[in-house]
């Protein structure tokens, strides 16, 4: 071959290496706050770039339930996913942890589902100062750490979810960097890993039934009727309403979300969990996908 034509074919190949390589690299799950990016407030937002994409068209889906413990709805949670044989996780306001709730806690462990952070309340992080914020999800952290350590277990991931998934858009600081700020704090290294979700089954929706949380999911599997909520203000009073839609390319795959808090959702989480074994979807941890995968992290509690 020509030594011209050669050298000619080498950099077109690693030029074409480097381009994957790079694309690739712009690919990669962004799940963790990047190390070497400074977060702009108002302009660094969205849940777009944090989806479980691993996780789309595969038949496989984590289920992550909200807001609880509650002291009789998430035992009855914790039973159905007994019963099938499944596991979850669950994002749990460290301020409901009590004498009561705690046992459902150690429950949550005990019986192999993740334990993670829904903050220390549910108030909207972006409407609390910057040190408020940072004192609320280092509190909430060490908490769990703290139940973790006494049981004895450790848990090398530390999801967070964001109450109704709102970041980055307070006006002084952005919660990513401060997410990193407490990571490197606590573990010395980058460990808090943000979900967000690709299903959200609408269940708070005060009009919507356990059929329709359950169809909702089912859309997103294999298509159909889905339901979402949009708000209007009836006498001076702000409220949700139910919005159907269809979905003709389904996700198969993804994150998501339920309430443990609410009644409903025990009858939806049956009818969802029945559909999957009929179907031959699978209940998978959030640490499965890419995206939650911890790779080679230690992340343990300084």
């Amino acid at each position: 071959m020509h030594l011209s034509l050669k050298n000619a074919l080498m950099s077109g190949l690693l030029f074409s290496i480097l381009t994957l390589a790079n694309a690739q690299a712009h690919s990669l799950p962004k799940q963790f706050p990047e190390d070497n990016m400074i977060y702009r407030p108002g302009q660094d937002v969205g849940m777009a770039p944090y989806r479980a994409v691993s996780l789309y068209g595969t038949n496989q889906f984590a289920l992550t339930y909200d807001d609880g413990p509650h002291a009789t709805r998430t035992p009855k949670i914790l039973d159905l996913l007994k019963e099938f044989g499944v596991t979850a996780t669950f994002f749990v306001l460290t301020s409901q942890i009590n004498e009561t709730t705690r046992p459902i806690i150690e429950r949550i462990v005990n019986e192999g589902h993740q334990l993670a952070s829904h903050d220390q309340d549910h108030d909207d992080n972006n409407g609390e100062t910057g040190p408020i914020y940072k004192s609320e999800l280092s509190q909430s952290i060490v908490t769990l750490e703290g139940i973790l350590a006494e049981m004895g277990v450790h848990q090398r991931e530390m999801y967070y979810r964001f109450p109704y998934g709102a970041y980055g858009k307070a006006r002084t600081y952005h919660h990513l960097n401060v997410m990193k700020e407490v990571s490197r704090e606590l573990y010395g290294e980058n460990c808090i890993n943000f979900v967000f979700w690709d299903i959200d089954s609408s269940d708070w929706l005060p009009s919507i039934t356990s059929e329709e949380v359950a169809q909702g999911v089912k859309a997103h599997m294999e298509g159909g009727t889905a339901y979402s909520f949009k708000a209007a203000t009836v006498n001076g009073r702000r409220v949700w309403t139910k919005v159907s839609y269809q979905i003709t390319k389904p996700l198969k795959g993804g994150v998501v979300l339920m309430h443990d808090i609410q009644e409903k959702t025990l009858s939806a989480t049956r009818l969802i969990l029945t559909e999957a074994k009929a179907k031959g979807w699978k209940v998978v941890p959030l640490n499965i996908s890419k995206e939650f995968n911890y790779g080679n992290k230690e992340c343990v509690l300084k």
